[in-house]
């Protein structure tokens, strides 16, 4: 029961501190980060997904990218209603001339600009998810290789009555949960991430799934 419970509150702590993360990227984003740097990291990541995944499969994750975004965010509104609701509307500022002053405030470009850099960076996040699932032919030959590798050393450890580790086994759970964060906090990275860093995630996730059936306690 004390196990259960400290295992509760470990993924609960996890999970908060995920979160934590998550929004403070947010904040980074939205504050913090200069207009035209998302430029540069768009030009730097199509050259990356054009010469790593040559220019065909490029252009089909650029069209994926492009379709998604447009059918979940601005075909449904919510770009659009974003703006309404965070800039002032020139209508209604021509049509109240009280609004005159607060709509000349300097800061609504700043607005426009953060909303223009947390809109880019959910578009890249999108194209970033279709780069891993591009992948989805190697991860899975890698999963399952490290599942067979995994499971047979098992019985191998077995048939020799060999004690589990315990230690192994917890770090590569801890491996498995570090890169699942990191492949989320990744889709919003305000940096370029070159497309070979999905394989080279996968080996490492194929490699910790491997050590975490190899060293998985037999069940009574």
């Amino acid at each position: 029961m004390a196990t259960d419970a400290q295992t509760k509150t470990s993924w609960l702590w996890a999970t908060t501190v995920a979160v934590m993360l998550l929004i403070m990227e947010f904040v980074l984003l939205s504050a913090l980060i200069p207009a035209d740097w998302s430029t540069r990291m768009r030009d730097q990541e199509v050259h990356w997904v054009s010469s790593q995944l040559g220019d065909e499969t490029a252009t089909a994750v650029f069209a994926a990218a492009q379709r998604g975004y447009g059918t979940v965010f601005l075909r449904s509104g919510l770009v659009d209603a974003s703006y309404a609701l965070l800039l002032p509307d020139a209508a209604v500022v021509n049509e109240t001339p009280e609004l005159d002053k607060l709509a000349a405030v300097p800061i609504w470009p700043w607005v426009k600009t953060r909303l223009d850099l947390i809109w880019f960076a959910i578009y890249l996040a999108i194209q970033r998810l279709v780069v891993l699932f591009a992948w989805w032919p190697f991860i899975g030959f890698a999963i399952l290789s490290a599942v067979a590798d995994g499971l047979i050393r098992r019985r191998i450890r077995l048939a020799g009555f060999d004690y589990p580790s315990p230690l192994a086994h917890r770090l590569a759970v801890r491996i498995l949960i570090g890169l699942a964060f990191l492949v989320g906090f990744g889709l919003l990275l305000p940096l370029p991430v070159p497309p070979l860093a999905v394989p080279v995630l996968a080996l490492m996730s194929a490699g910790a799934l491997s050590v975490l059936l190899t060293q998985t306690q037999k069940r009574i």
